[in-house]
């Protein structure tokens, strides 16, 4: 397991999509007109639209797990006695994820591409 990727939600999409490539001197991608990624060394940066500031507490965050196989992985938190409230589920862009939170009730997600392997 590894480190995957870090989300930024934003109501200003486009300019910090422009920020975040600047800064990292990397080139975005587009998922859609709702979802960017700029991909440095092993870690994608997302950002992604939200109508909604959301306050971001600076005491915790959010972790993404890149994962070879997320229905196994789910299966063996399950076992392990991990309260997971939904099961893994495909999104638009081609991920199939879950989500579990930790003890400080910060977001886990484990993650699994399952679209066309150039686009990985």
């Amino acid at each position: 397991m590894k480190p995957g990727c870090v989300n930024i939600a934003t109501a200003k999409i486009i300019e910090m999509r422009d920020f975040y490539s600047l800064v990292l001197n990397a080139p975005y991608s587009e998922r859609n007109a709702l979802r960017y990624e700029i991909h440095v060394d092993n870690v994608c940066i997302v950002v992604s639209s939200t109508v909604i500031k959301t306050p971001v507490n600076p005491d915790c965050c959010g972790l993404e797990f890149d994962v070879d196989y997320v229905d196994a992985e789910y299966e063996r938190l399950c076992a392990a006695g991990l309260d997971i409230e939904k099961p893994p589920v495909t999104l638009p862009w081609k991920y199939r994820y879950f989500a579990v939170k930790d003890p400080d009730g910060n977001n886990i997600d484990f993650v699994q591409y399952v679209g066309d392997s150039e686009l990985a």
